[in-house]
């Protein structure tokens, strides 16, 4: 039996946010495939240390030394000095 109150009110749910145009024909394979971080950090236009700096929480350790990003991640992330949006 359910009950009610655990269930959440209909207004509240959200709807999954669309996928953005550039990440919209790659495969699920493909958006979750690790790039280097260096690659990464090109792709969006910073330097090596502001990437692992500002996107800390998104690397991954490969081993000891390599330092990795998703595909995925490298694309929908926002330029790091961008105005927030509304």
């Amino acid at each position: 039996m359910i009950l009610q109150s655990c269930l959440p009110p209909i207004g509240s749910v959200k709807k999954p946010l669309a996928l953005p145009s550039d990440v919209a024909g790659l495969s699920q394979f493909e958006l979750t495939r690790k790039i280097p971080l260096a690659d990464a950090a090109k792709h969006n236009g910073v330097h090596v240390d502001t990437f692992k700096r500002v996107y800390a929480y998104l690397l991954k350790r490969v081993g000891k030394r390599r330092l990795m990003v998703t595909v995925y991640d490298t694309i929908v992330l926002p330029p790091p000095h961008a105005p927030p949006s509304r």
